[in-house]
């Protein structure tokens, strides 16, 4: 009976364990409920059924459960008791999970508590995952390649559903096609899926051949999904870990052609992505020369057209300012659209300036008969902001190449990055300095961390939209920002003196999981969020505390 109960109890926390695995990437909701499971499970462990049944069969249903309730709350506060004890003496977990102290401890230095409590909530996972993990059973190799299986194909799963968004093109903005969590966060997530099948198809052993090549179709598929999510730092990571491990792998062989052959592949990957970026970047920023008097003068109906090949530029390898007749265009638009040719809908964009820059990327000259040949899909586009035809129907690395340098380009002449992804990070990088340099000793606190900046993007004359004033884009000068220099030290060695202490930099699995959230926030605020803050909290404590220690031959078991 009591090795039953120990099993009930061993099941419910893996399989709670495998929710929050698949939450991760499919419901910020799933990941809450799951975490409360997650507690009750360590707060009440040792649950003994037959002990409440006990009570009801002597002493009848009030007194039952009156002798429930005194069980639940005595059980709660030893486990309370003895696993805070374990837990403090785990100098790595309590060290990872002073993280979440030092923003309690931030409380002391804020003016929006508010703000500041809102955060300390979100953050919760940062002290919840630490304590839990660290006191409760270690999985073996077994559960947690289960588990991993399950949260990879939670992120398939993810994937598919997002990939329907661009096969029915119902999306403005293609970050918007990932709708549980940020694009960006789920970009993380199938980064990492991509490195646990690798591992599955090299390194495990227990898979049969069928298995592997079903792996291998998934990887690659992570990899095109990725591409046409346009997720340069998830792209950007992948890159970097294959070749080092590739690197790694030819230092470790002493068969000279497979050292060749792996040199070759360390080398090849980057050059030829390189020489795409490249050729991409001179063929989409550059257009055929051309003569202004070897162009028609007039359209079709008879009225003059206004040729420039200066002021508007180039955008995917096409002149923006030539073949434009603005009477002919507001006349037909007019004609088509419940907007009107002069408006801002929804105070978004200029309609005129988003039809003019998505009729060149049609290859339509921007006069009534390209205005005709727009189907009603095409309208619907232009109404909702999209200023290019490629964005919606060929997202990928070409498209986001070309929105990088008209970003760019409209920033040269503007000063605006609002339009940009990108140029708004050099402003947001901006801001955060100023922000450092003034409170590099102490920071501005936990709470005051976004006010601060709103009011530097001002002080800054900055002409960044409003809803565009985010976070500093960088956890690492977030944190800076928000602590002063002591804190950002101390994060620093929170994050890297457990992994040290444990010796995990030499366990794939956590080695892999930390290069691709430590090049995460460096391009983005990954703790500041509920679906960041969660992956990291769970994976980086789940591989420190809660497996065992892998061994030369534990994955072939």
């Amino acid at each position: 009976m009591i090795r039953s109960n120990v099993n009930i109890h061993s099941w419910a926390y893996f399989i709670t364990l495998v929710l929050i695995a698949m939450s991760l990437p499919l419901s910020k909701f799933a990941m809450s409920v799951s975490e409360f499971m997650l507690a009750g499970l360590w707060l009440w462990a040792g649950f003994r059924f037959r002990i409440v049944g006990r009570f009801f069969r002597i002493g009848g249903a009030f007194k039952g459960a009156w002798n429930t309730l005194v069980y639940l709350g005595r059980l709660a506060g030893n486990n309370f008791v003895d696993k805070l004890t374990l837990f403090v003496r785990n100098k790595p977990a309590l060290i990872l999970s002073s993280i979440y102290f030092m923003h309690v401890l931030g409380l002391f230095n804020t003016s929006d508590i508010d703000y500041a409590l809102k955060d300390l909530r979100i953050k919760l996972p940062l002290l919840l995952f630490p304590i839990v993990l660290s006191t409760m059973e270690t999985l073996k190799y077994k559960r947690f390649r289960v588990l991993l299986l399950f949260y990879v194909l939670a992120v398939l799963a993810g994937s598919i559903i997002s990939f329907t968004y661009i096969l029915n093109e119902n999306f403005t903005d293609i970050r918007n096609i990932s709708p549980y969590i940020s694009s960006i966060r789920f970009g993380l997530n199938a980064s990492f899926s991509f490195f646990i099948l690798v591992y599955f198809i090299i390194q495990d052993q227990k898979f049969k051949v069928w298995h592997k090549i079903v792996f291998a179709v998934v990887a690659v598929w992570f990899v095109a999904f990725l591409v046409m999510l346009e997720s340069l730092t998830s792209l950007g990571v992948m890159l970097i870990i294959t070749v080092a491990y590739l690197l790694w792998s030819l230092m470790k062989t002493k068969y000279i052609a497979l050292k060749i052959a792996t040199l070759s592949f360390a080398v090849l990957i980057p050059l030829l992505l390189f020489f795409y970026v490249r050729n991409t970047v001179i063929e989409v920023s550059t257009a055929p020369a051309i003569g202004i008097d070897t162009l028609d003068q007039t359209t079709a109906l008879g009225n003059p057209y206004t040729h420039d090949t200066i002021k508007r530029g180039i955008e995917g390898g096409r002149y923006v300012g030539v073949y434009i007749c603005e009477a002919e265009m507001k006349a037909a638009w007019n004609k088509r659209s419940k907007y009107d040719y002069d408006s801002y809908p929804e105070g978004k964009h200029q309609l005129k300036e988003t039809l003019i820059r998505y009729l060149t990327s049609k290859g339509l000259r921007k006069d009534a008969s390209g205005v005709n040949a727009l189907t009603d899909w095409d309208v619907h586009k232009i109404e909702q902001g999209v200023a290019n035809y490629n964005y919606v129907k060929n997202p990928g690395l070409r498209t986001r190449i070309m929105k990088i340098l008209m970003g760019y380009e409209v920033y040269k002449k503007t000063g605006d990055p609002s339009g940009s992804s990108v140029m708004q990070r050099v402003e947001y990088l901006k801001a955060s300095w100023y922000l450092l340099k003034k409170h590099f000793w102490l920071g501005v606190g936990t709470g005051d961390i976004e006010d601060s900046l709103i009011n530097q993007y001002k002080l800054m004359n900055s002409s960044l939209d409003q809803k565009f004033m985010f976070h500093a884009h960088n956890q690492f000068l977030t944190i800076f920002i928000t602590f002063g220099v002591f804190g950002f030290i101390w994060f620093l060695f929170a994050l890297f003196y457990p992994p040290i202490h444990l010796r995990r930099f030499s366990d794939y699995f956590f080695l892999t999981f930390f290069i691709i959230i430590a090049w995460s926030m460096l391009s983005d605020d990954t703790l500041e969020t509920q679906a960041g803050v969660t992956l990291f909290a769970f994976f980086y404590t789940l591989f420190l505390f809660g497996k065992q220690k892998l061994n030369s031959g534990a994955a072939a078991k």
